[in-house]
Formats: C-alpha cells, sequence, structure tokens
C-alpha cells in the first residue's frame, strides 16, 4: 500500500467486510485497524524503524463540541527519506458520553512499535478499562481522519 493512500484502503476494507464507519462498535473498529496494520505494509515505511506504528489512546477530550469520552487507534506512517519530516497518522476515533469515562480509567495510551509485537498489544487493548466498558457500545460520533502530524 502506498502511504498516502492509507484512508482509502481502510474504508475499502471495511466497506469488503460488509461495515461502516457510521455502523462501527469500538471493538470492531478496533478489530479493522488491528488487522489493516496485520495485513497490509506501508511502502518505505521501516516497520522496524518506527516507520509503521500503532497507538492507542483513551480518555475524556473537549475539542470544541464539549466534552466526550474518546477511544481511538492511530496508524502512524513515517517514509524513509521523505522531505517533509511529519509522520501521516490514520486515526479511527470513537466517541461517547464522558459519564463512560467512570468505567475508563483516567486515560493514557501505548504504542505497538512493529508487526511483532501486535498479539501483545491487541491483548493490552482488549483488557483495558476503556474497551471493556464501551467495546460492544455504538459510539455517539465515529471519526477517521487522515492528516500529517
Amino acid at each position: 500500500m502506498m502511504p498516502h493512500s492509507a484512508r482509502t484502503r481502510f474504508l475499502k476494507r471495511l466497506e469488503g467486510a460488509g461495515q461502516g464507519l457510521e455502523s462501527l462498535t469500538t471493538a470492531a473498529g478496533i478489530e479493522a485497524m488491528l488487522a489493516f496494520y496485520a495485513d497490509e505494509r506501508a511502502e518505505g515505511c521501516d516497520p522496524t524503524g518506527d516507520g509503521d506504528m500503532l497507538l492507542f489512546q483513551w480518555g475524556v477530550n473537549d475539542w470544541g463540541a464539549g466534552p466526550a469520552f474518546e477511544v481511538s487507534i492511530t496508524r502512524q506512517l513515517m517514509v524513509a527519506g521523505d522531505e517533509n519530516d511529519e509522520p501521516r497518522q490514520l486515526s479511527l476515533t470513537c466517541r461517547f458520553d464522558p459519564t463512560l469515562a467512570t468505567g475508563g480509567g483516567e486515560g493514557g495510551s501505548e504504542w505497538c512499535e512493529s508487526p511483532g509485537g501486535l498479539a501483545a498489544f491487541r491483548q493490552f487493548i482488549m483488557t483495558t478499562q476503556a474497551v471493556q466498558a464501551v467495546a460492544q457500545l455504538s459510539p455517539s460520533g465515529v471519526v477517521l481522519q487522515f492528516e500529517r502530524t
């Protein structure tokens, strides 16, 4: 996969699995991003040199539309030799009522630095209080962003 096509490829994978952003549960969205990472390498992004990593984050945020409890998984792509030093990030964020944060803990983050760490990363994510609290709930909003940081 070409790094600049990550959003399109991810959406095609969802479509091929009969899923859409508007109908994803948190667990299904996380699993879709983990499978995307496992199955498709990004050209020019060294997965053993921090060029293709995953970031899982959770907590209450307010980006101007009011507070929400968010659970997100991001694929960060850094193309070797790219004149722009900023990595590309494909982020899938599920938003919930902030009161659900009581089951999600204080908030935090965890990195998966290479495909070799994917099994342990999946285990970590699926056993967090955050995912346990919202795994099968329909989010109030799902956002898929693709941008340079």
